[in-house]
């Protein structure tokens, strides 16, 4: 079985999830014996055997998910937005005369990003089309979708033969705002190769690190993490907050954290490669994704296979799939900073919780999300 994969985001391209997912995923499918011919819109790519890199010569397009948050109506940001359009007409043109090159059974899509591609390559072959989807422009901008966004990713969905989503809350959230029949729709969680992390043993230290990784946006609840850090501050003096990631909102956050009077106990570190970000869950002592509205979080499983005792938002997709981690109300800023102080004061507690949790990561692979995908190829 031969499959058309139409990629945004690849190492070492990646902005958010939809990166990690699909060189996971096509990692797993290869090594189950599927061929993949992969259409990027970069020309530089990590080597996988049994995958066809069909890439753009000399383009490196933007990622539209570096661009969450809030919008307005000022030129400058209408200007972006006809920029990225025309790079998805681009990528669907390329796209196009990419795919003549090779014969394939199935083509997946992923995103809106990809969705003109998907759709005329369909018209053209008749083959069968599986789209991902990894969030929503409603997620992106919680709640404040742009509407020329809104209708691309509908688009996909309603030429799609098979949707998929990455959790059972995003399946619910395309019914109800999309109303799409929820029969055509299929749920294959994110996964993680445990093995990679955890191979750097925490080191004692005197600060306490409390760390967040993500982008920095208003579906990321970082704000509500930054006051909740302001509870714990008081109480507890070694505590120090680390914030991995860039985006819309860095700036708002810096600025909150100077009004809390907490410049000196949080530690903006922007974007990090994966080694770094690595070092800083062997040191964590906590981990916290406080996200609004969270369609996946693949990072609170970097963190539990990290051995990091983890805090994560309801309103996720993996709290789906992870029973032994603390749960929290992205809006309770009181509860969250009760669970980080706890954490940080209970190391009996706090040891358990992990244990427990990376247990739970045996069933949650990669090679098991193949399979599932693998009976979407063929059903």
């Amino acid at each position: 079985m031969r499959i058309l994969f139409l990629g945004w985001e690849f190492p070492p391209h990646s902005v958010g999830g939809l990166g990690t997912h699909s060189y996971n995923l096509i990692r797993a499918l290869s090594a189950k014996g599927i061929k993949i011919d992969l259409v990027l819109p970069f020309k530089d790519h990590l080597d996988i055997p049994g995958v066809n890199f069909l890439t753009f010569e000399g383009t490196s397009f933007k990622s539209i998910y570096s661009l969450s948050g809030e919008k307005n109506d000022s030129s400058s940001e209408k200007t972006l937005y006809n920029n990225i359009f025309n790079e998805v007409e681009e990528y669907k043109n390329k796209a196009l005369k990419l795919q003549s090159k090779t014969a394939f059974d199935v083509i997946h899509a992923n995103d809106w990003v990809t969705g003109r591609a998907a759709i005329e390559i369909k018209k053209k072959t008749g083959k069968k089309l599986i789209a991902t989807i990894h969030s929503t422009e409603y997620d992106r901008t919680a709640g404040n979708p742009w509407k020329e966004i809104e209708r691309e990713e509908k688009d996909l969905m309603d030429n799609a033969d098979v949707i998929v989503t990455v959790s059972a809350r995003l399946k619910d959230e395309l019914v109800k705002v999309y109303n799409m029949d929820e029969r055509k729709i299929k749920v294959v969680y994110n996964a993680i190769n445990k093995d990679r992390f955890g191979i750097v043993r925490k080191k004692d230290a005197n600060k306490k690190v409390i760390l967040y990784v993500g982008r920095l946006s208003v579906q990321k609840g970082v704000e509500n993490l930054i006051r909740a850090f302001k509870i714990v501050s008081e109480k507890d003096k070694d505590a120090v907050l680390y914030i991995v990631g860039e985006g819309s909102e860095m700036a708002n956050l810096i600025n909150l954290s100077i009004n809390l009077e907490l410049a000196d106990r949080i530690i903006f570190l922007g974007r990090a490669p994966d080694e770094e970000v690595e070092l800083l869950y062997s040191i964590a002592k906590v981990f916290v994704m406080p996200s609004i509205s969270e369609p996946f979080g693949i990072v609170a499983l970097e963190a539990i296979a990290s051995r990091v005792p983890t805090i994560m938002s309801s309103q996720s997709g993996v709290s789906e799939v992870i029973r032994n981690a603390l749960k929290v109300d992205f809006w309770d800023v009181q509860q969250m900073a009760d669970l980080i102080a706890g954490l940080l004061s209970y190391s009996e507690m706090n040891s358990e919780i992990s244990k427990e949790a990376y247990k739970e990561l045996n069933n949650i692979t990669w090679e098991k999300a193949a399979d599932e995908f693998i009976q979407l190829y063929s059903g």
